[in-house]
């Protein structure tokens, strides 16, 4: 019996009582729904629900399996839409019942005695485990039939594990990368001179920072550090996730270019295809979730999946080494090795993030068990690299024996290399000695590891622009000019498009360029440009959950003090994303949301200096981050999108 919902095979490699405690509860959530069909109170499932988090979250194939039969994420939630037809529920709750009921009679033909044959000698071991990607067909046998963990006997008998299946599927698959033909077609779309221009310019902006640490007197890391390489991998980074892959939740309606629907899944050619029904048209949409690489250079979209897929190739076609890595929970990414700095750099093309490889724990909350890097030389359990909770990662490894998966890796290992010359055998031993080392000690999370390491070199965090280090960043403080103390009034104006504030009144302006020389503190927020759209704007980072930027303005010591300050800026949120705005003066604050109108606070009547907060926050999905947009503006637009006015008074008589 082969499973018509894939995700049902995935959750017979859970542990029996986790099995059994993981379908009762489907089971039950999906039978509510079936019995009460239109009670919007069953079509939505809390993620922080102790059932759901205990039991469904970390269970194999669970969530996977809310997902094939239509729930769909929301902020803090899953909501399985009205149009979901109650007749896929009824045929996913029946498949449950019957392989369960297989399950179960397995289980009694193993205690009371050797089964004539299995009932799952015919289930298919191709699984599709992982939502990120789904790996093309072995061309090879299992390299090992593995033995059962902790000694106990295995529900499949005479089959591979699908755990080590799939290894063997992404085994095969990552030699595709290896195709010269693939690799020249991949170089000819990067464009490599811009991105090793961006790098020079990147790599001389560290070359004065580490002058400015000489003179005064600090001691700083060598540039020599990092190289060019490692410049330019963060800037084919960024330039995948901005101008090249575009993501795709839905695909719009191939005829009228409407939203769509999800309606079913289908395989096409070896690959599964979603598929949509546009709900202005009624016209289907197929969308492709391609596995060759090839074709994801053509279409250029996808989810993580071929996110991932594409971008190892394009590492590979650079001439880097580079591996593909599956975690084995839902996620897939990249690793790229830096001969440098002698180590495997995490780089995740879907979030624009490079050497953060606590973030998936630390960040997502993510309980991580196995973790695999794939290439055309070796296979390597990285797991130990993200996270720093190891002894819970060996606890929720029970799919194989930790020796059954060391001798899988070891077999395939050695078929890869023994091709390899005997320098390159001794290179890649060397490598992988290094990185055995740096498994021995587990990280320990800062509130930085939320999107890159702050333990890393000052010149590395300087290439990936994640540093707040005094040699780069000096707080700003905006004082009063002579003409302003004159007119008895402050003018402090910013524009995104062209990246520079403007003090003063028309023909006796200061100008002071860039959004961060003008500000007195940040956390996490950057300038986003949007070449598609031609807008430009102050955003959060993608992996943070809030982004803060801070002004101080200062009148101490000119004889004025605070009478009004107005505040005007041009933001835009957009679903749950939000801007929240604090003026503050010692216990004195004002707080309001984002707006097009002008606020005005007479709060701070004879203060002497205030202080102006905007906190990012909030959003949905992936995108989130992009979902509260500070001073959003035309990226030719020649405006201002914020400015701030404080008048000032004359301090009365004895005070």
């Amino acid at each position: 019996m082969s499973p018509n919902f894939s995700c049902i095979q995935s959750l017979e490699e859970n542990s029996k009582d986790i099995y059994l405690e993981t379908t009762t509860v489907l089971l039950k959530l999906i039978e509510n729904v079936i019995q009460n069909p239109t009670n919007p109170k069953f079509r939505r499932i809390r993620l922080a629900n102790p059932t759901v988090a205990n039991k469904l979250l970390s269970a194999i194939g669970a969530m996977e399996c809310l997902f094939e039969v239509g729930f769909q994420e929301g902020e803090d939630y899953l909501v399985l839409p009205n149009e979901t037809p109650i007749e896929s529920l009824t045929n996913f709750r029946n498949e449950v019942l019957q392989r369960r009921k297989v399950f179960l009679q397995q289980l009694t033909n193993q205690t009371s005695g050797p089964a004539s044959s299995s009932s799952l000698q015919g289930v298919s071991t191709s699984s599709h485990h992982s939502p990120a990607l789904q790996p093309s067909p072995p061309r090879q046998q299992p390299l090992l039939q593995s033995s059962p963990p902790g000694g106990r006997a295995p529900v499949q008998t005479n089959i591979k594990p699908p755990f080590f299946q799939r290894m063997s599927n992404f085994y095969m698959q990552v030699l595709q990368y290896e195709d010269k033909a693939l690799q020249q077609k991949a170089l000819s779309l990067i464009p490599v001179k811009e991105l090793e221009g961006k790098a020079e310019c990147r790599m001389r902006s560290m070359q004065q920072a580490m002058k400015k640490d000489s003179k005064a007197g600090k001691t700083s890391d060598s540039v020599q550090e990092v190289d060019a390489t490692d410049i330019l991998l963060v800037q084919l980074l960024d330039w995948f996730k901005n101008s090249f892959f575009k993501w795709v939740d839905k695909p719009l309606c191939d005829t009228c270019q409407g939203p769509t629907t999800h309606i079913s899944n289908t395989m096409e050619g070896g690959s599964r295809v979603e598929v949509y029904r546009c709900g202005v048209c009624t016209a289907t949409t197929r969308f492709h979730r391609y596995n060759d690489v090839g074709k994801l250079l053509e279409t250029k979209r996808g989810r993580c999946g071929e996110w991932a897929n594409c971008f190892t190739l394009l590492c590979r076609a650079m001439g880097w080494d580079a591996r593909f890595i599956v975690d084995e929970g839902d996620h897939v990414w990249t690793e790229v090795y830096s001969a440098t700095q002698k180590r495997w750099i995490h780089c995740d093309p879907c979030e624009n993030v490079c050497d953060a490889p606590l973030m998936y724990e630390t960040g997502w909350g993510k309980k991580l068990s196995y973790v695999i890097a794939y290439s055309c030389e070796e296979v390597q359990d990285v797991s130990w690299r993200y996270s720093c909770d190891h002894a819970g990662i060996l606890a929720r490894r029970t799919r194989c024996t930790e020796e059954d998966l060391l001798r899988l890796m070891l077999a395939m290992r050695e078929e890869r290399q023994h091709i390899l010359s005997p320098a390159r055998k001794a290179y890649i031993n060397r490598r992988l000695v290094l990185e055995l080392v740096e498994f021995f000690t587990p990280k320990k999370p800062t509130d930085t590891d939320y999107q890159g390491r702050s333990s890393g070199s000052l010149s590395w965090r300087l290439a990936r622009d994640e540093t707040r280090d005094e040699a780069v960043f000096t707080p700003h403080t905006w004082r009063p000019t002579a003409s302003e103390l004159e007119a008895r009034e402050m003018h402090i104006r910013y524009s995104t498009a062209q990246d520079k504030y403007v003090q003063g009144a028309l023909n006796q302006q200061v100008e002071r360029l860039g959004w961060r020389n003008g500000v007195h503190l940040d956390s996490k927020v950057f300038r986003k440009e949007e070449t598609d759209w031609k807008m430009v704007y102050l955003a959060r980072k993608e992996s943070s959950s809030e982004g803060i930027i801070e002004w101080k303005f200062d009148l101490s010591g000119t004889g004025y003090l605070i009478d009004s300050v107005s505040i005007v800026s041009t933001d835009q949120c957009y679903k749950t994303g939000q801007i929240v705005w604090s003026l503050c003066s010692g216990d004195i604050c004002f707080t309001f949301l984002s707006g097009a109108e002008t606020k005005t606070c007479t709060d701070f009547v004879g203060e002497s200096s205030v202080t102006l907060m905007a906190k990012l926050k909030g959003g949905v999905g992936d995108l989130a981050w992009q979902h509260a947009q500070l001073f959003r503006q035309s990226s030719d637009s020649r405006e201002f999108s914020f400015a701030v006015n404080i008048k000032l008074i004359s301090p009365k008589p004895n005070s």
